[in-house]
């Protein structure tokens, strides 16, 4: 039988109890304090536990301002009732420590993991998450709160792939007194030209911010970069962001133009609210939808639907995988992966044949159906192997960060199907684990 929570064992630096939460352990960090995990036994649900490091800051003045961001987020209970936005259960003071308990999504992460080159969500993901976090505001601006800080570390995606805002700290709150924190606040990459000026905010000022998110999940760059904080604030009120066709051609021209009216210097020139904001990608969303369903992808589908590998996959499932997936085309003799080499890609072979390395040694060959780069995608480690084409080859990439946001069900089968892949070559072929 499991051990009560009052039992569990903790690291040293875990508090047992705060408030009347018991701790199971910590789960993060941020600049304002630590995060918690605990248990509401009440509703029978896991929260996480934000403690403001306020009474440990020896500067005054930086801690005058943590109790106010504290006592902003506080004032937030049962004001911003929205899907999008992370729920705040309840918050409080005990011995000098202040508190905020909000919903525990468990295997969420932000969007940062995904803005890295390499590490990209699918366009229409994009569009789909920032439509939500759009409207998400829109919601929260009707309120008259706005939250200065919207950055990817502060979107979190749940494994449904669904959206949360977090972290309302520095939010500032129409005629509150409470939340009225002097000087410039929130992350500089991200900031609107006003902020960055310490100008009178409006609901625009966040818009500007989820465009520059959104800059960065499409391209894995953000729209400024320089070398010290007095050249990027420079730069964000008198530059223009390098447009995101330098570094990317796959685009439709309609989609970088919503990015970049959202990022104009003037807020009157942005769009008016979060709902226009998300009309427009909308209608983005839908041209490239039919797009995305012409010949092309139907090809693709109709390829994988032959495929020994997708068998037992339903229609909806071999689409969920190709969205997580992209296709390449590989002439004779190109290396498609490299022995000691790291990513989380898993290889499906959908025409052709390709040769496999060790250490100098040929360990046979894989051809069409069969997969590769099981041993980084289950546990991100180094290749065991090289895989060199043979003649043309047509390969399946799958990014298993993209996988984890499509349906159980299509995770589910493609593990099951990747797994039974495996024993066989285990069994029949001797071990080519790559």
């Amino acid at each position: 039988m499991a051990s009560p929570v009052s039992e569990i064992k903790r690291p040293a630096d875990v508090p047992e109890k705060i408030g009347k939460y018991v701790i199971i352990n910590k789960i993060g960090k941020g600049s304002t304090g630590m995060v918690y995990l605990s248990h509401d036994p009440y509703y029978r649900r896991d929260v996480a536990i934000k403690v403001y490091n306020i009474e440990e800051d020896v500067d005054a003045e930086r801690a005058r301002v943590s109790r106010k961001m504290f006592f902003n987020e506080a004032h937030m209970v049962g004001m911003l009732q929205h899907p999008n936005i992370m729920p705040i259960f309840d918050a409080g003071e005990e011995d000098g420590s202040y508190y905020v308990v909000t919903e525990h999504v468990q295997g969420a992460r932000t969007l940062a993991a995904y803005c890295r080159p390499d590490n990209l969500l699918r366009v229409d993901d994009v569009i789909e998450i920032i439509y939500k976090v759009a409207k998400a505001l829109h919601y929260a601006h009707g309120r008259g709160v706005i939250h200065r800080d919207i950055k990817p570390s502060n979107v979190m995606l749940t494994i449904d792939n669904d959206v949360r805002i977090i972290d309302f700290g520095i939010a500032i709150v129409s005629d509150s007194e409470v939340s009225r924190i002097e000087g410039i606040a929130g992350s500089p990459s991200y900031m609107s030209p006003e902020q960055v000026q310490s100008e009178e905010l409006t609901s625009r000022s966040d818009l500007y911010s989820l465009g520059a998110v959104m800059y960065e999940l499409l391209t894995g760059f953000r729209p400024f970069r320089a070398d010290n904080l007095s050249k990027l604030l420079h730069q964000i009120v008198y530059a223009t962001p390098p447009p995101i066709h330098t570094y990317r051609v796959d685009l439709p021209e309609e989609l970088e133009q919503v990015v970049m009216t959202t990022m104009q210097k003037e807020p009157g020139k942005r769009p008016v609210s979060g709902n226009a904001m998300a009309a427009e990608l909308t209608r983005v969303y839908k041209d490239m939808r039919q797009k995305y369903d012409r010949l092309d992808n139907q090809e693709h589908f109709d390829l994988l639907r032959t495929s020994p590998f997708f068998h037992d996959f339903s229609h909806a499932e071999i689409w969920e995988v190709l969205r997580a997936s992209d296709w390449h085309e590989y002439q004779d003799g190109e290396d498609i992966v490299k022995e000691g080499e790291v990513d989380d890609r898993f290889y499906i072979i959908v025409a052709g044949s390709v040769s496999v390395q060790a250490g100098g040694n040929s360990l046979g060959s894989l051809s069409n159906g069969d997969c590769f780069g099981e041993t980084s995608y289950v546990r991100g480690a180094k290749r065991q192997a090289s895989i060199r084409s043979q003649g043309q080859v047509t390969i399946l990439r799958v990014s298993s960060s993209l996988l984890e946001q499509s349906s159980s069900a299509c995770q589910l089968r493609f593990n099951k199907v990747f797994l039974r892949a495996l024993i066989t070559r285990l069994q029949g072929r001797g071990s080519t684990n790559t």
